[in-house]
C-alpha cells in the first residue's frame, strides 16, 4: 500500500514534544561537561591560569592577539576598566626582562600615552591619578626583592597590593652555569616563604612561568647556555610549588609562547607586543574581572574567573512562576500526567497556559544559558572561510525550499516579505556568530539589511493607517505589546535594559511615528498634496528633534527621574539617526503603490515603458551604491552618508525582485519561515545562541569544538524563536482582548443567495459572513469603483464584469503587473504591518483573537483574575504599573 505524503509530515504535537526531548538532551550535554570538567573549576580561574590556544593564529603576521581560554571569554582590558580596578593600589612587578615587559605593557594599559624610556636595568615606577605600578629589576631575585618580601613591604608602601609579580630564572640559567638551576631553586623557596608569611601584604602573589623560548631564533651564546632540560626542571617545580603554597603560576603565559610561531620576536625569548598586551591581560582578568562586572554590570564580557551573581528578586519570581507555577497549571489543565498527552496543546484544553508556559521557558533558558556556569562561553574571531561556508550553506537551503506560492501574490505580497525577512534575518545572524562586524564591507551590507527592515516598518503600517482608517488604541496597543513583550520580560530576568535589545524600541519608535504622522488631520489623507506634504514636514522634524540636543534629553531625563531607568541616550539617538530618512521611503512607497492601484496606472498604455525604465533603474541603483560604498573606508565615514544611500540598494532589490509574474509568485519556504519569528531569533540571538550578551558564542560541549556546538545550539534556538513568536502572539491576544466566553451558536440556517455591492464584501463587514465573500474580497475590491455588483451564494457562480484592460493584462503575466493581483496584494499581504511580521490586518486578528479568547476562557484561576481587572486600558495600565514598581525595586536594590 502506498504511503500518502501527508503521512511522511509530522504533527505539530509530535514536532513539539520531539523539541522538548532535544532541549533536555542539551540540558543534560551540558550537564555532563560541567560534571566532568568544570565542577571544580566552575569560575574558569584554573582555565584561565593554565592553558588555551590562539584564535588568530595567521602565519606571516606581527603575532596572534585573540587568546581563547577553554570556556571562558577572555577579555582585552582598556584604560577605563584597568583604572577603575588599580586605582588607590599598589602594583609590585619584580625579575627580569621578561617581568619588566609585563609592567611596561600594564603601564601601557592605563596610559596608552606612556613610552618605554626608562634604562633597562633599572627600578620604575608610574604613578598618576591614584596609579601606582613599581617595577624593581632584580634577575635574580635575592638582592632587591627579597628585603621588601621578608619585612612584608612594611615602610615602603601605604596602599594595599592589587597584585605582585615576581619572575625569573633564564640569567640563573645563561650566566650561573652547571649550579644555576641549584641556586635559582633556593632563591625561590625563599620568595615562596615570605609571600607565605605575608598573606595580608601579597594578595594574590604571581610567579611566573621560567620562559619557554623559541629556540630557532635564539643567538649563539643563548642557545649554548639555556637548555632545554634546564628550563622544563624549573617550570616543573614551580608548578609543584604551586600545589604546597598560596602563589600562583600563570602556565598559560608560557602556552603563550610556544603555541604560535610567531608569538616571540626576533630575541626569541620576549613576547611581541599583541602577545606581551595578553599576558597582561592574564593578570588583570584574575584581578579585576569580578570587580569590574560587578560596577559595570552588563554586558557580561569578562566570564574567566568570574562568579556570576545569585538571582535577584525580580529574576526569583520569574524563575519560580517558570519552574513551579507554570508547570503546576499545565499539568492541572492538562489532567494528563503522560508526556504524549502533557505536551499537546489540544489536550491541555488551555492554550494561554501552554502560552504561557512556552514564554516562561524561554526566559528561564536564556537565564541559564547566559547568567551561569552551566554553559560554556567562547571569545568571537572572525575567519572568511566560516562566514562564506554558513553563507553558502543557507542560500543552498533557501534555493532548495523555492515553492510556488499558494495564492497569488501582488507586489511585495506577503510570503515574498516573509522570505525578504528571512534571509535578512539569517545573515544578520551569521555576521553577529562569526564576528564580522569587523569587515567594513560585510558591516555595510548589514546596515542596508537594518534599513530594509524599517523600510518595511514604514510601508506596511503606512498602507495599513491609509486603506483601514483605524487609529484606535486598541490598534496601537496591540503592535506594542507585540513587538516588546520578549524584549520587555529579557529585560527583567536578565538584568539588561529595554534599549539593549535595540530593535523592538527601534521598531516602535517608528511606528508611533508613522501613527501619529497618519493620524494628524487624517480626515484629509485622500488629499495626496496634503499626505505627501505632511509626510515632509514629519521627516524634517523628527531629524532635528533626534540630532539636536534639547526634546531627547527632556524625555530622558524624566525616564530616569520619574521610572528610574538608565537608557544609553547617546547611543540611541545613534541607532535613530543612522536609518532616519528610509522609514520615511517605505511610507513613501506605500501611497505610491495604492495610488498606482487607485489611479488605475497599470492599465495605461504607457505602463510598459515605464516599468522597463523603473527595472533599469534598478540595476543603475544598485551599481551606483556598490561604487559608493567603495569610498568609504572606515565605519564612521559610511555612517555618515548611509542614511543617504540605502535607498538605492533597498529599492533596486524590491523592484527586480518583483519583476515578473513568476518572481512575485515564487518564494523559499525556509526564508519565509524565519521571516515569521525574525523578531524572536534578533532578541534571543543575545542569550541562547551567542552568549556574553552577544559578546561572545554559547557552548555546550568543549571550546575546541567550534562547529560542533554550532551544530548543537542553532536548532533549539531556531525552535524556541518559533514557539515563542505563537506564545508571545497568543498572550497579546489575551492582554489586548480579555476573555470572555463565547454566546452560544444559534441553529444554522439554510443559506440564501444574496446580491450584494462589491463595496459592502470584505472582511471588515460583520454582518456578512458568507466565505465565499471573504474569499473573493481581495478581487471584488478592485471593482469597486465602477459599482459591478456580485451574486454570491452557495452553489451560485459568482458574476462581475471584468474591464476590457483587466482582461487583456490577465493574458500576459510576464510582461506586466498584473492589476488584480496588486488588489489583493494591497488589501491583504501588505497590510501586515511592521517588518517583524506583526499582523496589520485588525479585522483578521480581532477574528483570531476572539478565537482565543474563547479557548482560554474556560480556566477558572484565569478567569476568576483576568475578568476582574476590566477593559483593555485598565489591564495596560496595570502592566505598567507593575512594571514602574519592579524599576523601582531595582534600582533600590542596586543602590
Amino acid at each position: 500500500m502506498a504511503l500518502s505524503l501527508a503521512a511522511l509530515v509530522p504533527s505539530v504535537d509530535h514536532v513539539r514534544r520531539s523539541f522538548f526531548s532535544y532541549g533536555v538532551f542539551v540540558f543534560v550535554l551540558a550537564l555532563w561537561r560541567y560534571a566532568a570538567s568544570d565542577v571544580f573549576d566552575p569560575y574558569k580561574c584554573g582555565s584561565l591560569l593554565a592553558t588555551g590556544e590562539w584564535l588568530d593564529d595567521v602565519p606571516g603576521t606581527k603575532g596572534p592577539s585573540n587568546w581563547q581560554p577553554p570556556g571562558c571569554i577572555f577579555h582585552k582590558y582598556n584604560a577605563k576598566e584597568a583604572s577603575q580596578c588599580l586605582r588607590n593600589q599598589h602594583v609590585l612587578f619584580a625579575g627580569d626582562s621578561t617581568v619588566r615587559q609585563l609592567f611596561w605593557q600594564t603601564v601601557k594599559t592605563l596610559d596608552p600615552s606612556v613610552s618605554e624610556t626608562a634604562e633597562k636595568h633599572s627600578d620604575i615606577r608610574f604613578v598618576k591619578d591614584g596609579l601606582n605600578v613599581e617595577f624593581l629589576w632584580d634577575p635574580y631575585l635575592n638582592s632587591t626583592v627579597l628585603p621588601r618580601l621578608t619585612t612584608c613591604g612594611k615602610g615602603k608602601e601605604t596602599l594595599p597590593n592589587a597584585y605582585v609579580v615576581l619572575g625569573g630564572g633564564l640569567w640563573f640559567a645563561r650566566y650561573l652555569g652547571d649550579n644555576g638551576v641549584n641556586l635559582w631553586k633556593e632563591n625561590i623557596d625563599k620568595v615562596i616563604e615570605s609571600v607565605r608569611a605575608c598573606p595580608e601584604y601579597y594578595h594574590l602573589p604571581f610567579l611566573l612561568p621560567v620562559t619557554v623560548p623559541h629556540w630557532d631564533k635564539l643567538d649563539v651564546s643563548r642557545s649554548a647556555t639555556i637548555l632545554h632540560e634546564e628550563i622544563k626542571y624549573m617550570n616543573d617545580y614551580l608548578k609543584w610549588a604551586s600545589q604546597q603554597s598560596n602563589v600562583i603560576v600563570p602556565s598559560a603565559l608560557n602556552e603563550m609562547m610556544t603555541k604560535s610561531a610567531t608569538a616571540s620576536d626576533d630575541s626569541g625569548i620576549h613576547a611581541t607586543q599583541n602577545v606581551a598586551k595578553a599576558k597582561a591581560d592574564v593578570l588583570l582578568n584574575m584581578r579585576c574581572n569580578q570587580q569590574v562586572m560587578k560596577a559595570t554590570g552588563y554586558p557580561m564580557d569578562k566570564t574567566c574567573c568570574y562568579q556570576y551573581p545569585g538571582p535577584n528578586f525580580t529574576q526569583w519570581v520569574i524563575l519560580l512562576v517558570t519552574l513551579i507555577v507554570m508547570p503546576t497549571l499545565y499539568i492541572k489543565s492538562s489532567g494528563m500526567l503522560s508526556t504524549p498527552r502533557m505536551w499537546s496543546e489540544g489536550a491541555s484544553g488551555n492554550a494561554l497556559v501552554t502560552a504561557g508556559f512556552i514564554f516562561a521557558t524561554t526566559l528561564t533558558y536564556s537565564y541559564i544559558a547566559d547568567r551561569t556556569s552551566l554553559f560554556n562561553k567562547a571569545s568571537k574571531q572572525f575567519f572568511s572561510s566560516e562566514f562564506t561556508i554558513l553563507t553558502v550553506a543557507t542560500a543552498v537551503v533557501g534555493l532548495l525550499t523555492i515553492r510556488r506560492s499558494d495564492s497569488e501574490q501582488g507586489f511585495m505580497g506577503r510570503d515574498q516579505s516573509n522570505e525578504w525577512k528571512g534571509w535578512m534575518q539569517v545573515m544578520i545572524l551569521i555576521y553577529h556568530i562569526t564576528g564580522a562586524s569587523k569587515v567594513l564591507p560585510i558591516y555595510k551590507l548589514i546596515r542596508v539589511m537594518v534599513a530594509a527592515y524599517l523600510f518595511m516598518t514604514g510601508y506596511g503600517h503606512t498602507t495599513y493607517f491609509y486603506k483601514k482608517k483605524d487609529f484606535s488604541l486598541k490598534r496601537v496597543a496591540s503592535v506594542l505589546v507585540r513587538l516588546n513583550m520578549l524584549s520587555c520580560a529579557l529585560a527583567y530576568i536578565m538584568d539588561t535594559d529595554y534599549l539593549f535589545y535595540y530593535f523592538a524600541p527601534l521598531s516602535s519608535f517608528w511606528f508611533l511615528v508613522v501613527y501619529f504622522t497618519m493620524k494628524f488631520q487624517a480626515q484629509y489623507n485622500d488629499d495626496l498634496k496634503f499626505l505627501c506634504s505632511k509626510i515632509t514636514i514629519s521627516a524634517i522634524g523628527m531629524y532635528f528633534v533626534v540630532s539636536l540636543e534639547g526634546a531627547l534629553d527632556i524625555v530622558w531625563y524624566i525616564l530616569q527621574r520619574f521610572f528610574f531607568v538608565t537608557w544609553d541616550l547617546r547611543e540611541w539617538r545613534f541607532r535613530v539617526i543612522l536609518d532616519i530618512w528610509i522609514v520615511y521611503v517605505g511610507m513613501f512607497g506605500a501611497i505610491l503603490a495604492i495610488k498606482i492601484h487607485e489611479y488605475k496606472f497599470l492599465s495605461h498604455p504607457s505602463w510598459p515603458t515605464v516599468r522597463v525604465g523603473a527595472l533599469a533603474g534598478s540595476v543603475v541603483a544598485l551599481f551606483l551604491y556598490r561604487v559608493l560604498m567603495s569610498i568609504w573606508s572606515s565605519k564612521q565615514d559610511y555612517n555618515a552618508y548611509h542614511p543617504y544611500i540605502s535607498v538605492l540598494p533597498i529599492v533596486g532589490f524590491l523592484f527586480l525582485r518583483n519583476a515578473t509574474h513568476t518572481l512575485r509568485n515564487v518564494y523559499s519556504t525556509a526564508f519565509a519561515w524565519v521571516g515569521t519569528c525574525s523578531l524572536e531569533t534578533f532578541t534571543l540571538q543575545f542569550h541562547i545562541w551567542m552568549a556574553a550578551d552577544t559578546h561572545g558564542i554559547l557552548e555546550v560541549i568543549s571550546s575546541r569544538h567550534r562547529v560542533l556546538n554550532l551544530l548543537i545550539t542553532t536548532p533549539l534556538f531556531l525552535y524556541l524563536s518559533s514557539v515563542t513568536a505563537d506564545a508571545t502572539g497568543k498572550l497579546t491576544a489575551v492582554l489586548i482582548n480579555g476573555m470572555k466566553r463565547p454566546s452560544p451558536k444559534p441553529a444554522p440556517e439554510p443559506p440564501t443567495a444574496v446580491l450584494l455591492p462589491v463595496t459592502e464584501v470584505g472582511v471588515n463587514d460583520e454582518k456578512n459572513s458568507l466565505p465565499q465573500a471573504l474569499s473573493l474580497q481581495a478581487e471584488d475590491e478592485q471593482h469597486a469603483a465602477s459599482g459591478d455588483l456580485i451574486s454570491v451564494g452557495p452553489g451560485s457562480p459568482r458574476v462581475a464584469t471584468v474591464p476590457e484592460s483587466d482582461a487583456t493584462q490577465a493574458s500576459e503575466p510576464d510582461s506586466t503587473p498584473h492589476t488584480q493581483p496588486d488588489a489583493s496584494s494591497t488589501q491583504r499581504d501588505l497590510e501586515k504591518g511592521d517588518a517583524f511580521g506583526t499582523t496589520a490586518d485588525q479585522s483578521d486578528e480581532n477574528a483570531q483573537m476572539t478565537s482565543f479568547a474563547a479557548k482560554v476562557a474556560a480556566h477558572p484561576v484565569v478567569e476568576g483574575v483576568w475578568l476582574q481587572m476590566g477593559d483593555m486600558k485598565t489591564r495596560l495600565l496595570t502592566l505598567l504599573l507593575l512594571m514602574w514598581a519592579i524599576n523601582v525595586g531595582c534600582a533600590f536594590e542596586r543602590a
